[in-house]
């Protein structure tokens, strides 16, 4: 059968991984972000690709969930937490082999420890950025350039935040974990978790770990200081923007925001009723 992980090449994303100890910091801090990405998905695939050579082992060869666990855990003891993979709706068999579920299972654990890996030199390169590198001497083009590593930032932050709260879901619905301990663990609200849990459903019980959780609670923290640096910058870049007497409609189009938000540290007007 065709292999549906075959494109995933480990020893290049291990290579990838090795490259962040000796790049320049800024370079290392964009490339990680890419990367934690990319491992994600291809984690998330590798997981599945396993899942379902187990499943086709239960059906065709009668192996227990004690059996699966054996190779997926290392010991028959966690056949609980492999009936919940197994059982879960959403999987389906793809006629894997023994030979198959074993080779997935090397390919998953090896991309589980690159991936934290990854979100270890995240945890290390990202608050060592230097937020100020290449900044345009011209006020309301620092702005613009502020502007620019904000979204980027956001963009990546926010999908951090989705992912905890779906890993977090994921450990309430299909692991019976309680709700409030998890919603700490990923530094989340429990209504935000309750609020996944139909898309927890609907993904892989094998999909988050506690671990894994932990690391991209790390992170967010991580990320929330670059944006306090980032955003002291633009308020610089902002009160000598207008200190030349750039008109406020000029500064609020350079800082990517409506024009009533000017800036962190001034909150927004109200909208006419």
């Amino acid at each position: 059968m065709t292999n549906p992980i075959a494109d995933i090449s480990v020893p290049e994303l291990s290579r990838q991984i090795a490259l962040l100890e000796h790049q320049e910091i800024a370079r290392g801090a964009l490339d990680v972000c890419t990367l934690t990405m990319d491992l994600r998905h291809k984690y998330r695939r590798a997981l599945v690709a396993r899942d379902q050579a187990a499943l086709s082992l239960v059906h065709r060869e009668r192996w227990t969930a004690a059996d699966v666990a054996e190779v997926i855990c290392g010991h028959r003891a966690c056949a609980p937490r492999a009936a919940v993979i197994l059982e879960w709706t959403g999987l389906t068999a793809d006629g894997g082999t023994e030979h198959d579920l074993a080779e997935r299972q090397q390919v998953a654990v090896q991309l589980r420890e690159l991936l934290s890996l990854a979100y270890d030199q995240a945890l290390r390169l990202l608050p060592a950025a230097p937020v100020e590198l290449n900044l345009p001497d011209e006020p309301t083009e620092r702005l613009a350039h502020c502007a620019h590593w904000l979204r980027f930032v956001d963009g990546y932050r926010a999908a951090n935040e989705a992912s905890r709260i779906l890993f977090a879901a994921i450990l309430v619905h299909h692991h019976g974990w309680d709700l409030r301990d998890v919603a700490a663990l990923g530094g989340v609200t429990a209504d935000e978790v309750c609020s996944a849990l139909a898309a927890a459903a609907a993904s892989p019980p094998s999909d988050a770990d506690s671990g894994l959780l932990a690391q991209l609670t790390l992170l967010d923290r991580v990320l929330e200081h670059n944006t306090e640096r980032l955003l002291a910058v633009r308020e610089r870049a902002l009160a000598d923007s207008l200190a030349d007497g750039v008109p406020e409609r000029v500064v609020a189009a350079h800082i990517g925001l409506p024009a009533q938000e000017r800036s962190a540290g001034h909150a927004p007007e109200p909208c006419p009723a």
